[in-house]
């Protein structure tokens, strides 16, 4: 009987797995991550490891290094010179309030260096040149880089595009995912799902300045690039846009946002960079978070921002703040300089995020409200405080202030008040905590974890091809005209402006009609009068 039983479970997990996979033969992957960001690379090695820990070969291109990486990863160094992203971010907190408009303008340069590095990088030159690279699917970190859908046409393989920060209106562009206005909010935007009037009014304008950039200045752009370093192409930028991407896995998910229209080639996959299996803390940070009786603070503004070229005194007034609570801080800061009592404070450059927030004894979590940071602090339950500096920080900390389960304090109005007001309460009053555990049990129940459903997708456009039409709605193909209806719009207020003119022409007619019999038979009668 052992035999056999031991045989049963072989073939049922035999098929289990075929059922997840979907394949027996390992696929060879390109995956595309150009950005400076370091938190756009977190997503995009999370992602890659797991289809070389699935028995793919993928080969990927990024700025930065993975250490430790497997046998089937390969790597490819995308090399920039002078860092546009630096600049900004050495200028970020005198920027914090700078309109939505002019950041989007400033996303241009960002976009435009990006892209030439990565196509213009030797390595990079190198595989697009060897007549002996292929590639069964290529991985694309969608951030306004549209010439590089040219890679997909070069190796005539799927794309599965992967967006780091939610459903955005060039992801929507690819997709054809409906964007209804009235609630939903451009991530540039701190509105909420339910905006009012002059919200919903700046939220349309925001989004007609969008498309003016995107149509006459962005796009222009990108397809002078696609047609200079991909000369051979198949198929136009357009056609890539409209049919070269398969699915795009979108890095959001509706129990942490705000439930909105998708169609099935845009699939949510949010928080599928967290660790399941954390690797244990190091024994230094362990043993400070365990031995602190009243718990733990942990601060970090994400790894782009460089708190060290904050205001001084808005510093001063965090430092005060923390110097004063009861619990110890673990504290992420740049140069490792702050003026703290170490006994109470941890200061270190880098610091294992989801390790610390999954540790029990963690009680709020100071963020700049990254989508990344807030995804994690979600998943382990830990109430925030965000301090939003750039980008759609400031959406993703509305929505936490909106739902419970943080408080937002603008960094232009930072002090010590308006900063320990936004502690004591989160830390003091139970529904922070309470909502955000609700929130978290809501995000882990799903059929699938966010990884394992990128898993299946992934596979699923590998076993299709190219044959991936039928995830592609029409509305690609139609004029904004067309897709808006303004043309069937037109027509019926024309039908019905016809109408109206002839029913109004018709009564008019009738009206004077009537008033000249009136009229005939008034005279009719004064002549009869007067014979008599």
């Amino acid at each position: 009987m052992a035999p056999c039983w031991t045989s049963c479970v072989t073939v049922f997990l035999y098929v289990v797995c075929c059922a997840f996979t979907g394949r027996n033969e390992a696929a060879r992957i390109l995956g595309i991550f150009p950005t400076t960001s370091k938190s756009h690379w977190i997503l995009g090695t999370a992602l890659m490891k797991e289809l070389a820990r699935n028995g793919h070969t993928v080969t990927v291109m990024s700025p930065f290094k993975l250490p430790d990486r497997p046998e089937n990863y390969r790597e490819i160094e995308i090399v920039y010179g002078r860092r546009a992203f630096d600049d900004v971010m050495d200028r970020i907190f005198d920027a914090t309030e700078a309109s939505a408009v002019s950041s989007l303008f400033q996303m241009r340069q960002y976009v435009e260096e990006t892209t030439n590095a990565t196509l213009t990088s030797p390595a990079v030159q190198r595989l697009l040149q060897s007549a002996n690279e292929t590639f069964d699917l290529l991985v694309l970190e969608i951030f306004m880089d549209d010439a590089l859908l040219g890679f997909g046409d070069r190796f005539r393989c799927p794309i599965v595009g992967m967006s780091t920060f939610g459903a955005s209106t060039f992801i929507n562009d690819l997709t054809g995912t409906p964007q209804p206005l009235s609630y939903v909010p451009h991530q540039m935007l701190s509105f909420t799902s339910r905006m009012t009037f002059w919200e919903r009014l700046a939220n349309v304008a925001f989004h007609g300045v969008e498309a003016f950039v995107m149509r006459f200045i962005y796009l222009p752009m990108m397809q002078q690039y696609y047609d200079r370093f991909f000369p051979a192409a198949t198929r136009t930028m357009q056609q890539m846009r409209r049919h070269g991407v398969a699915v795009v896995l979108i890095n959001d998910h509706f129990s942490m946002s705000y439930p909105r229209p998708y169609t099935p080639n845009a699939v949510e996959v949010g928080g599928f960079h967290v660790n399941r299996e954390l690797n244990p803390l190091p024994e230094d940070i362990r043993t400070f978070i365990e031995s602190a009786d009243r718990g733990v603070i942990y601060f970090s503004l994400g790894g782009n921002v460089k708190p060290s070229k904050m205001d001084r005194r808005k510093r001063d007034a965090l430092v005060s703040v923390l110097a004063g609570r009861r619990e110890r801080i673990i504290w992420k800061w740049d140069d490792e300089t702050l003026p703290v009592d170490t006994r109470k404070f941890l200061v270190r450059r880098w610091l294992p995020q989801d390790a610390i927030l999954a540790h029990p004894n963690v009680r709020l979590f100071i963020t700049h409200g990254g989508l990344l940071s807030c995804t994690e602090a979600i998943y382990h339950a830990v109430p925030i405080v965000a301090i939003p500096i750039f980008g759609d920080q400031s959406l993703n900390a509305a929505r936490a202030e909106r739902a419970g389960w943080g408080r937002v304090v603008r960094y232009a109005e930072l002090d010590e008040e308006r900063f320990r007001n936004a502690v004591v309460a989160v830390l003091h009053e139970e529904s922070y905590t309470a909502t955000v555990r609700q929130i978290s049990e809501r995000f882990r129940d799903q059929p699938l974890t966010p990884m394992q459903t990128a898993m299946f997708w992934i596979e699923y456009v590998l076993r299709r091809g190219l044959a991936v039409e039928h995830l592609i709605t029409p509305g690609q193909e139609l004029a904004p005209i067309q897709y808006h209806n303004l043309d069937v719009y037109a027509c019926i207020g024309a039908v019905a402006g016809t109408l109206i003119f002839l029913v109004c022409l018709t009564m008019k007619r009738c009206v004077q009609a009537v008033s000249i019999t009136k009229s005939s038979e008034r005279a009719s009668a004064e002549r009869r009068k007067k014979r008599r």
